[in-house]
């Protein structure tokens, strides 16, 4: 019996020394990178050490990003957590080091796909009030570095692109101009595209993204009738858009719209005013010059007549 409780006992301690033993080897890791990031911080900062706050607020950065890595993505999260706070320190950049105060350890991995040459914008966008908490929010891995992506080329319209068109305002994120992406997140538009049957979006999105100068705008009003417009010529419109075949659609800078046809008949059509107005004054003259003439042939035959006359014996 005795010999049998000590062989439980011995069996249990070992199955808890298991358990334990990793724990305490992890945290003793943990504990010493830590030290280290904390150490490397002031000594890549040097003077300006103090002005981060000194060896202890470097040990705290280094503790609460470790910590906030780890309790997002487990030991996988701190190990890349680790490296890119390497990478962040081999730079040298004060700046790029100041930024790991303001940053939380949940998003260093996603610094993981970034060049070294891009990681001073991205870490800088990380470091922007309200930036953080909105790629967080979104729902993949994917999204979030697409959204950190976008949002470091388009700052104020990436995250944005992302949040209200999923996946396809990740593809935005990557290919329209500044003034594209605004015009596609302005003012209640990211509600009216969303509206749309999915193919018609599709469809819009596409369109926008085709051409530099492509722009979407609303017929009337901020949710009205939708149409993509590059130069002039309409790239898509919605079903709900009575357009003509030769009609033409330009924007204005105070956002009013010129609708215009553009074929040889509707140019005519449009041209009967000024070109009746020529015409009126080519026949006026026309018919100036037609009297005087005919005046004056009626005048010297009447003097040759006269002549005539006076002549004859």
């Amino acid at each position: 019996m005795k010999s049998q409780f000590w062989a439980i006992a011995l069996s249990t301690g070992i199955a808890i020394a298991a358990v334990v033993a990793p724990t305490r080897t992890a945290r003793a890791q943990e504990a010493e990178v830590v030290t280290t990031v904390g150490r490397e911080i002031v000594d890549a900062l040097g003077n300006d050490a103090a002005e981060f706050g000194g060896d202890a607020m470097a040990r705290q950065t280094a503790e609460r990003l470790m910590a906030q890595a780890t309790e997002a993505a487990g030991s996988a999260g701190s190990k890349i957590a680790k490296s890119q706070l390497e990478r962040i320190l081999a730079s040298r950049q004060e700046a790029l080091i100041f930024d790991l105060k303001s940053i939380s350890g949940n998003s260093l991995p996603l610094l993981e796909d970034i060049s070294d040459q891009g990681l001073p914008s991205a870490v800088a966008t990380l470091a922007r009030p309200g930036v953080e908490d909105g790629i967080e929010s979104l729902g993949s891995i994917a999204l979030r570095k697409a959204a950190l992506a976008g949002e470091t080329r388009l700052p104020g319209a990436g995250l944005k692109l992302v949040e209200h068109y999923g996946p396809e305002g990740a593809d935005l994120a990557t290919t329209l101009t500044e003034d594209q992406a605004n015009g596609a997140i302005a003012a209640l538009r990211p509600n009216a595209i969303n509206a749309l049957p999915a193919a018609e979006r599709r469809g819009l999105l596409s369109a926008l993204a085709s051409r530099p100068d492509a722009r979407v705008f609303n017929l009337a009003g901020t949710t009205g009738p939708l149409v993509v417009v590059a130069a002039g010529v309409v790239l898509w419109h919605g079903i709900d858009v009575a357009l003509a075949p030769d009609e033409r659609v330009t924007e204005l800078p105070d956002g009013t719209v010129i609708r215009e046809k553009t074929s040889v008949g509707s140019m005519a059509m449009q041209s009967i005013p000024s070109t009746a107005r020529e015409l009126a004054g080519s026949i006026k003259w026309i018919g100036i010059a037609g009297a005087a003439g005919i005046s004056l042939v009626l005048g010297v035959t009447s003097w040759w007549r006269r002549r005539s006359r006076v002549g004859s014996p």
